[in-house]
């Protein structure tokens, strides 16, 4: 059993918080992540070894609860969530394309990752959360994996009097209505591994700025879940290739 653990970083002027050994403790590893009043438990649970199939059977399941927002339906209703919504299908994408390229080609034991969301404050969104949520379980689990990566949003906001623009670190959801980027970057040390973005015309060189800013503030979130994954991590399984 893992003795609860509870660390903290500030980044982008809010506080991420990862936690262990209070829930899903029957699973290979899990983490409760706090962004705000916006929260994500990540289970991670790796199964027996695959033989018949010749990929690696990855699962990430990204699910969205009506009590995380604050709804609970009436007694006229039936009492469960609907089909996956496209946010959520897109989410769970977005975490798959940052951690799938880290696992050894030779691994092929089944591998099943649920996000849950908790609550939703919003004004911190769940997504980029989630994205470092699941790499921190991975990283203190004992599946091999060549984590950590760490995933950051960044926003343009350009000052009405001027053409100066500014750096949003994972804008919240009234600072990313003024924003004129929406980009999505997750990377290991040194190298991006996928970059997501959506904009209003804005420049390359912007863009490039942008994208360097994330993987600085990725680079000290990955310094921090691989300190939080030596006080508390597994050792890593073997791979025969």
């Amino acid at each position: 059993m893992i003795k609860k653990t509870s660390v903290s970083l500030e980044i982008g002027g809010k506080t991420l918080t990862l936690e262990v050994g209070l829930l899903a403790q029957q699973a290979t590893s899990s983490v409760l992540a706090r962004l705000g009043d916006t929260m994500v438990l990540v289970t991670v649970v790796m199964g027996k070894e695959r033989t018949d199939i010749d990929y690696f059977p990855l699962t990430v399941e990204y699910v969205e609860r009506l009590y995380a927002g604050g709804r609970i339906k009436g007694s006229r209703w039936v009492k469960r969530e609907g089909r996956p919504s496209d946010d959520s299908i897109l989410t769970a994408r977005l975490i798959d394309r940052s951690i799938r390229p880290l696992f050894p080609k030779e691994f092929k034991k089944e591998v099943q990752i649920i996000v849950t969301v908790l609550s939703v404050d919003g004004e911190n969104s769940p997504d980029i959360l989630a994205i470092n949520a699941t790499s921190a379980a991975l990283a203190i689990s004992s599946i091999p994996w060549k984590g950590p990566v760490a995933g950051v949003r960044i926003g343009l906001v350009k000052e009405k009097e001027s053409e100066k623009a500014e750096f949003i670190i994972n804008p919240g959801v009234t600072e990313a209505d003024l924003s004129e980027l929406d980009l999505v970057v997750s990377n290991i040390k040194s190298k991006t591994l996928m970059i997501e973005a959506g904009a209003l015309q804005v420049a390359e060189d912007i863009i490039l700025e942008a994208i360097k800013k994330a993987q600085a503030e990725n680079e000290r979130v990955i310094s921090f879940i691989e300190d939080f994954a030596k006080k508390v991590g597994a050792k890593k399984e073997d791979v025969k290739p």
